[in-house]
């Protein structure tokens, strides 16, 4: 007989309910350190980017660029997502007819 371990393996119940929010959000943080500094994050943000460069702190300076560049190349890989107005209606075309050859497939003599 296989003795079972009581360690691992799913559980009824267990794990993070389907649905559920975060209890922190990030606009959360962005406000509290607005309201503990007086300034907008992104402020403090490039003033220790600024100090970095002062104190000749290359280490802290090159993670400083990294998180920058991070965000800028994020937020262009966003933007070149959107699709153009004729890229939408030829993918709109392409899908009415697929849906129109789907419909007429079980009607044809074969």
């Amino acid at each position: 007989m296989e003795r079972k371990s009581n360690y691992g393996g799913a559980r009824a119940g267990a794990g993070r309910p389907k649905g559920s929010t975060n209890k922190i959000t990030a606009q959360d943080l962005l406000d509290a350190a607005h309201k503990v500094n007086g300034k907008p994050f992104v402020v403090n943000l490039m003033e220790g980017y600024q100090q970095s460069i002062d104190e000749r702190n290359n280490k802290v300076r090159v993670m400083y660029e990294k998180m920058i560049l991070d965000k800028v190349i994020a937020d262009r890989q966003h933007i070149e997502v959107v699709e153009s107005d004729e890229a939408l209606q030829a993918k709109r075309q392409a899908f009415a007819e697929a849906l129109a050859n789907l419909t007429t497939i079980g009607t044809r003599n074969e």
